[in-house]
């Protein structure tokens, strides 16, 4: 799902920072949780992936889950979540 089959090979201190991101999600996913919370999910991933990873978090929610994100990217957080809650001066405000 995550596109790392063609370097499976490799070690994973090898890997990319975008590498380890997709890693990081894909066992996430095989765990199966009812809950999954992704920090900056697409730090460091190119456009292909980050368009990859949205449809991965949003085929997840369609199946039930709840899923948590923190971003500093504003259009991702609005274009996938139902709620968005906002920090200010570390202050939680829903918007």
């Amino acid at each position: 799902m995550v596109d790392l089959i063609s370097e499976m090979d490799k070690k994973v201190g090898k890997y990319s920072l975008g590498m380890k991101q997709k890693l990081g999600i894909a066992q996430v996913i095989m765990e199966k949780p009812d809950i999954m919370i992704f920090d900056e999910p697409f730090n460091g991933v190119d456009d292909v992936s980050v368009n990859k990873i949205k449809e991965i978090i949003k085929k997840q929610k369609e199946n039930g889950k709840l899923i948590i994100i923190t971003s500093h990217i504003k259009e991702d957080i609005e274009h996938l979540c139902d709620i968005v809650y906002k920090m200010n001066d570390g202050e939680i405000i829903k918007t």
